[in-house]
């Protein structure tokens, strides 16, 4: 029975301890904690929590107003990388506008 009690209350007393420090040093912003566990770290997590989560691949919690989100690796998310690339036309206006100041009469 002490395994069981152990089990439970070791990973939300490090989670309490890691959001107690971030909201040390970040007193006035929102934190989300992301954590990509693998299966088997997934489960072990999630067996400490809700039954309803465990046929899930991703949970949150919110302890003291700090939330962390937990997802199972093998979820297939996508992020969409922001397009840094700049089209052709807005360089040539660009530098039209720029040396446009240059010419003489």
């Amino acid at each position: 029975m002490e395994e069981n009690k152990k089990s439970v209350v070791e990973p939300i007393e490090k989670m309490a301890m890691i959001t107690d420090a971030l909201q040390d040093l970040f007193p006035e912003g929102k934190i989300i904690c992301v954590l990509e566990l693998k299966k088997e770290d997934f489960k072990k997590i999630q067996g400490n929590f809700r039954t309803i989560d465990h046929t899930h691949n991703k949970f949150s919690i919110n302890i003291s107003g700090v939330d962390f989100v937990f997802i199972d690796e093998s979820e297939n998310i996508s992020v969409e990388e922001p397009k840094t690339e700049v089209s052709k036309q807005t360089k040539t206006n660009f530098f039209k506008k720029l040396f446009s100041s240059f010419k003489g009469g």
